[in-house]
């Protein structure tokens, strides 16, 4: 078959084009870091990264959940905490008061510090993390809790506000969720719950009945056992948590290995590569200038 002139010139053109190609492959290579720029450049591994690098956000999501958990569960501990040493403190001045050598002025002035623990409870029932309150079921925007007063403000009840009870929960992992909140009216708002009883508390002693005093000092006792309760119910909560997020950073780390053997480039490798390969297409220039003037001559002639 005869070599044309216009066939040489193509196929030289084609060669070039190729090793253009493979010059520019390299050097996107070593400046993204990355052998996949394209899908062409290897198809299945492409595809393992797009899939892993999916699961990877996924797991950052987790990771991100498992973060806003524990700050809530930790906040709510914080909390727990505080009521359950005021409650001791509490029931220490219902014994106080219980006893015969106190006199009714004496009473009224425990009621004025019982007062005092009854609108701090208040403030605790409105803890907040990141501007949602934790107390407050799924309505985290809203004060869980309204103080109804008399004409001097002293507190005479208190009315939930909203669902108080809801379920507040974050996907951990996959399939995993998490109760993060406990409830408001089981510590606050229900019958004999906190409110409740430090108000019978107070109007206990303001009224100057001993016999009284007795009976609530259980009462003070088990609203201490529920609060200790749900401390241990939080405490687990955001053990759980801390075990869950540590497997995610292992799965994480193996994933980012894995991914990294897909995508990394080798540097060294592909900067020898480049240097061939520009050699490869300089050697393809000279030789084309040598089949340009050769063909122009044969023109000529």
């Amino acid at each position: 078959m005869r070599v044309t002139t216009k066939m040489a010139v193509g196929t030289l053109i084609n060669n070039l084009g190729r090793s253009y190609e493979r010059v520019s492959r390299f050097q996107q290579e070593l400046s993204s870091g990355s052998r996949l720029n394209n899908l062409s450049d290897d198809p299945a591994a492409v595809q393992r990264s797009l899939s892993l690098r999916g699961e990877l956000r996924q797991i950052e999501q987790f990771q991100k959940n498992n973060r806003d958990g524990k700050g809530w569960l930790e906040m709510t501990e914080a909390t727990l905490g505080e009521l359950e040493t005021m409650f001791v403190e509490v029931r220490g001045l219902a014994v106080q008061g219980a006893t015969s050598t106190y006199n009714a002025s004496q009473r009224n002035a425990l009621a004025d510090q019982v007062n005092q623990f009854l609108e701090h409870v208040v403030s605790l029932s409105e803890a907040r993390y990141r501007g949602r309150y934790v107390f407050a079921g799924t309505e985290t925007g809203n004060t869980p809790y309204i103080a109804n007063r008399d004409t001097n403000g002293n507190i005479q009840s208190v009315a939930a506000r909203g669902n108080s009870n809801g379920t507040v929960e974050r996907e951990v992992a996959d399939g995993m969720m998490m109760q993060i909140n406990v409830s408001g009216d089981g510590l606050f708002g229900g019958p004999n719950r906190a409110f409740d009883t430090l108000i019978k508390l107070r109007d206990s002693l303001r009224a100057n009945d001993p016999d009284a005093l007795r009976q609530l000092q259980s009462d003070l006792s088990e609203m201490r056992e529920t609060i200790s309760e749900a401390r241990g119910t939080v405490g687990a909560r955001a053990s759980r948590l801390n075990v869950t997020n540590n497997l995610l950073e292992r799965v994480s780390v193996e994933m980012t290995a894995v991914l990294s053997e897909d995508e990394d480039v080798d540097l060294a490798a592909t900067i020898v590569n480049l240097r061939q390969e520009e050699d490869v297409f300089q050697a393809a220039l000279a030789s084309g200038n040598m089949v340009i003037q050769l063909s122009l001559m044969d023109f000529i002639g």
